[in-house]
């Protein structure tokens, strides 16, 4: 028992061994094969086992994994920047000898032509970005056309589903427009349709604000009828279809000055006829009304700047015979106004902007004031509107031709054109001259009204007797 010693003692004597020196997720080492007995550090003068403790280096900087950067694609191919098909330069690539051929048989003439604008119409969706603003016109445009557009029922698709198709299976299954049976036996009239859709429907359905809006909607339908002609879809009717994309140029040129019209119309001269002569202003005047709207700086429109606007017109491009029954009328006091009836409006038939003598003397006798010009109109009805009642002896009569002279200020005279169609109603005074109001609507020159628009949303009708009998429900149906 002499010879044991204290384990405490013992932990004392024996010396410290450095451990190993490794380096965490050092890729040196990691890929290092094994050591050979010839390679082993202890046989180095300055292996780790040679230095002490203090001497060991350490090392604190671990080596950072690189991290792979995605191949970005370039801005012109991602996001809203990505080409969308509409852009105005843009063309249809040239089309190989296999697909001229597949489309040869595709859009092949002896195939019905409801079936050859459904496959159109499935490739036209594939090859253009319709974004959501587009794509509303657009699908709208069809439904109009009588083109049935919806989800169809039961068409939900899973990725086990897509995978067991081609692609001409999942171009139908992905389908939203369809032509029904029952529309094989209609008309087919593209410019038709192009015209009631941009001049009846479109400007009052979107009601749009800028001229962006509207180059939005007839650049798409032209498009979409320049695919037609291109891919020959329906030769038949390229003659048609040539016309209509005509239709879409001449609304692009139209709409924005009827836009224009309607929320400038009807300018000062008007307005200033209708506040001394007869009409809505003349009816809601009250004189020396001093209450001012604090949000409204403009000046407010007395009497005497009315008559002062209307006597410069009539001197300044008014003929010398208005000017002068206007004077004797004024002062044997029996100038007056009568609203024409049995009219919407007017058509124009011809504009004269003011002259360079009209703008000299307003320059020198009345700078305050716009130059005035004149416009030529005849009597207009609005066939999209309800026929007047008359007697069968009215009907019988016929009435003549009622033409009309207005007086208009440049700055608003440069919206009108031959052929546009304004409703307002229209006055005339008994020294030979007439003014109209607010438009309240305004056409362009290929204004075409049709039914289409009465049927868009139109379902069959049931008969709710025989579907309650029969234990069907009739929730949904819509009367």
């Amino acid at each position: 028992m002499s010879d044991s010693q204290d384990p405490s003692d013992t932990g004392k004597k024996l010396p410290f061994r450095p451990a190993a020196s490794k380096t965490i997720n050092d890729p040196q080492q990691m890929d290092q094969s094994p050591e050979t007995p010839e390679d082993k550090p202890d046989s180095a003068p300055n292996s780790p086992k040679s230095q002490s403790l203090e001497e060991l280096p350490i090392e604190f900087d671990q080596a950072k994994k690189k991290k792979k950067k995605n191949k970005t694609r370039p801005k012109s191919k991602r996001g809203k920047n990505k080409p969308t098909g509409f852009e105005e330069y843009y063309v249809d690539a040239p089309i190989t000898p296999e697909e001229f051929s597949a489309e040869k048989e595709l859009y092949n003439v002896s195939r019905p032509l409801t079936h050859r604008i459904e496959d159109a119409l499935l490739r036209y969706q594939k090859n253009r970005r319709l974004e959501s603003d587009r794509r509303d016109v657009f699908l709208k445009y069809l439904a109009y056309g009588g083109v049935n557009v919806g989800q169809r029922m039961f068409g939900g698709l899973d990725g086990r589903d897509l995978q067991q198709m081609d692609s001409e299976q999942i171009l139908q299954a992905r389908s939203m427009t369809s032509v029904g049976k029952d529309r094989s036996n209609l008309t087919v009239d593209f410019d038709a349709v192009v015209r009631g859709f941009l001049t009846s429907f479109f400007p009052y359905y979107f009601n749009p604000e800028t001229e962006d809006m509207i180059k939005l909607a007839t650049v798409t339908i032209r498009n979409f009828l320049s695919y037609l002609l291109y891919h020959d879809v329906c030769p038949e009717y390229n003659d048609n279809i040539d016309q209509a994309r005509n239709s879409c140029d001449i609304a692009t040129r139209e709409l924005w000055n009827n836009h224009q019209l309607m929320a400038k119309s009807p300018g000062d001269f008007n307005s200033c006829c209708s506040l001394l002569f007869g009409g809505e202003l003349h009816d809601t005047y009250v004189e020396d009304n001093q209450w001012k709207n604090s949000k409204d700086d403009a000046p407010r429109l007395t009497t005497e700047t009315a008559r002062k606007i209307v006597k410069f017109a009539l001197a300044g491009a008014g003929e010398n015979r208005h000017a002068l029954r206007f004077q004797e009328l004024t002062e044997n006091d029996t100038l007056c106004a009568v609203r024409i009836e049995d009219i919407d409006g007017f058509e124009i038939t011809a504009v004269h902007p003011p002259g360079e003598d009209v703008r000299e003397f307003y320059q020198t006798h009345a700078p305050d004031l716009v130059p005035v010009g004149k416009l030529l109109a005849r009597a207009y009805r609005d066939p999209g509107m309800p026929d007047f009642d008359l007697s069968p002896e009215e009907q019988v009569a016929q009435q003549p031709e009622k033409n009309f002279e207005f007086f208009m200020e440049d700055n608003i005279l440069q919206y009108c054109y031959p052929g546009m169609k304004v409703i307002t109603p229209v006055w005339e005074l008994n020294c030979g001259f007439h003014y109209f109001e607010d438009a309240y609507r305004t056409y362009g020159s290929n204004y075409t009204p049709l039914v289409n628009d009465l049927m868009l949303g139109w379902k069959e009708p049931r008969d709710l007797a025989k579907a309650e009998s029969d234990g069907e429900d009739d929730s949904s149906v819509t009367l």
